[in-house]
């Protein structure tokens, strides 16, 4: 290739119409949701942690799970419960699904997942897991929380289809929060100051307490994971990826980390192939401005 050829491909390369670079990565975004590759999982310390937990937990106390899934956070956080509760079935764990919340879509969402879960494991409402109603906190989240470890079925009452806690198989001898074994809180945030889980449960009951939340809200929960008040963590899709890969059930999660690392691997290539195309043409260059 002559030197006036090496240039001139050099400054395509340098000089690309980045609607190329966008429809190029579109492309490869498409087929990776099609072809579904599966890229190495790290598995994060405070996911393991949370993973070791539940093998250990009793199967003869209640798993609570505080559902806050939104339609902003499906992507990041579907995984992570999805991946929980998949395990607590394959445990043969008790659990129950709370919306104490004001997202009102958390409902319908953890409803549905549970449900369609419970039909692929065979397990049945009622006896196996359990939907409570949803209850919005007040400013005095924590003045509920109180009152909810002391009496769970006097503040819950009845479950999401209006049936009394007393008629409900796994909610028999569920009391107070002695009875519960894990509070696993998925959200935008690992903790809402509405809804104090660690002050007024955790380092009261020393109840264990988990969460799963997105990447960015994450930073702020380490320094608990450390200081053990938080029992495990996931954070966003790859929290959700890690989980999958220590129960070996592949699910959205994995297939979300592998879309976004082919993404984040073609904006690297791009921006090498970018700064070596600057390079070479320097290159060729400084030797013409001496002649």
């Amino acid at each position: 290739m002559s030197a006036t050829r090496a240039n001139m491909f050099w400054q395509r390369v340098l000089y690309c119409d980045p609607r190329i670079l966008y429809a190029l990565f579109a492309c490869l975004v498409v087929l990776c949701e099609f072809w579904r590759p599966r890229m190495p999982v790290p598995i994060p310390p405070a996911a393991r942690k949370l993973y070791d937990l539940v093998e250990r937990l009793p199967q003869d106390k209640l798993v609570i799970i505080d559902c806050e899934l939104a339609a902003s956070i499906r992507a990041e956080c579907e995984g992570q419960f999805v991946a929980v509760v998949r395990h607590l079935f394959r445990r043969n764990l008790p659990f129950a699904i709370m919306m104490w919340t004001t997202q009102p879509e958390g409902i319908k969402f953890g409803t549905d997942i549970a449900m369609k879960l419970a039909q692929e494991n065979g397990k049945e409402y009622g006896r196996d897991f359990v939907i409570w109603n949803a209850i919005t906190p007040p400013p005095a989240g924590g003045a509920m929380l109180q009152a909810f470890s002391k009496d769970i079925p006097g503040m819950i009452q009845n479950d999401i289809f209006g049936t009394p806690l007393a008629k409900i198989g796994c909610m028999r001898g569920v009391q107070d929060i002695s009875d519960i074994s894990l509070i696993f809180k998925v959200s935008y945030v690992w903790n809402r100051a509405e809804v104090p889980w660690i002050g007024f449960v955790q380092s009261v009951y020393g109840t264990p307490y988990a969460a799963g939340c997105v990447a960015i809200q994450s930073s702020d929960a380490y320094p608990y994971v450390d200081a053990g008040q938080i029992s495990g963590l996931l954070a966003g899709a790859a929290g959700a990826a890690a989980y999958e890969r220590l129960l070996n059930a592949p699910g959205i999660g994995t297939a979300t980390v592998s879309v976004q690392s082919f993404a984040a691997l073609f904006v690297f290539v791009a921006i090498v192939c970018g700064n070596i195309a600057m390079l070479m043409l320097r290159a060729t260059s400084e030797p013409e401005a001496a002649a």
